[in-house]
C-alpha cells in the first residue's frame, strides 16, 4: 500500500502566529529598521533632543496649520487619520544614498498610540517631480512596535499635484511644500508577523527642507 501523506495542520492560521525572521524576511526587517533609524537621524535638527520616535513626534510641522495628512487605515491598523496643526509632525529631506526625497508624517492613531508614515519619492536637484510616480511607503505603529513596508516598486504610488516654495522663518531652512495623494494597489505586509495593512487614498501637504 502507498504510504499515507504527511499530516498537515488543520484549521485557520492564526494572525498572531509568529514568523521567524530568516532569509528574505530578515533582510526586509533589517532594511526597514535601517530606513527608520536613518530617516529619524536625518530629520533631526540642531538643538533637537536625541532622534527617536517619541522625540520626533514632539517637533511641529514647519508648514504650521497648512501641513496635513488625511486618510483611512485598515487591517493591522484601523483608524481614520486627520492630522493637522499641533497633532501633526512633518518633515522631509533628500535621500543621499538612494536618490530622491523622503517625506515624514506622524500623528495619533487609535487610542494613545502614535503612527509614523515615511514616503519615498523620486526627484532631482530642484525637488520632487510632479505627477504620478512610484513611491516607497513604511508605516510604523509605535505603540506596538510594528512595521509595515511596501517593499519594492509597483505597490504604492504618489500623485504629486504641486511642489511650491514654503515660507521661511527664524531657525527654519529653505524648503518646499509638497501636495499630493498617496495610494497603494495592494496591502503592505507586516515585518515580523502575518499581519498586513491596507491604505485608503492618503492626501498630504508635507514639507521638504533644502538647507541645514
Amino acid at each position: 500500500m502507498p504510504a499515507p501523506p504527511p499530516a498537515t495542520r488543520s484549521g485557520p492560521v492564526r494572525r498572531s502566529d509568529p514568523v521567524r525572521p530568516t532569509g528574505a524576511l530578515a533582510g526586509l526587517l533589517g532594511a526597514t529598521a535601517a530606513i527608520t533609524v536613518t530617516t529619524l537621524a536625518l530629520l533631526q535638527r540642531p538643538g533637537d533632543p536625541p532622534a527617536g520616535p517619541a522625540a520626533s513626534v514632539a517637533r511641529p510641522c514647519p508648514l504650521g496649520g497648512a501641513g496635513t495628512f488625511r486618510g483611512r487605515f485598515y487591517g493591522g491598523l484601523d483608524f481614520m487619520a486627520d492630522w493637522s496643526g499641533s497633532e501633526l509632525a512633518c518633515d522631509g529631506r533628500a535621500r543621499p544614498d538612494e536618490g530622491g526625497f523622503r517625506l515624514y508624517f506622524s500623528g495619533p492613531g487609535r487610542g494613545s498610540g502614535q503612527v509614523t508614515v515615511l514616503v519615498g519619492l523620486p526627484g532631482g536637484d530642484t525637488g520632487p517631480a510632479t505627477g504620478e510616480q512610484p513611491a516607497s511607503v513604511t508605516v510604523i505603529d509605535e505603540q506596538e512596535a510594528r512595521f509595515f513596508n511596501s517593499g519594492g516598486p509597483g505597490r504604492c504610488f504618489a500623485d504629486v499635484a504641486a511642489v511650491t516654495p514654503a515660507p521661511t522663518g527664524p531657525g527654519l531652512p529653505r524648503g518646499q511644500r509638497v501636495d499630493g495623494v498617496l495610494y497603494c494597489v495592494g496591502a503592505l505586509p507586516s515585518v515580523g508577523d502575518r499581519g498586513s495593512l491596507t491604505l485608503g487614498d492618503l492626501r498630504f501637504s508635507g514639507w521638504i527642507g533644502h538647507g541645514d
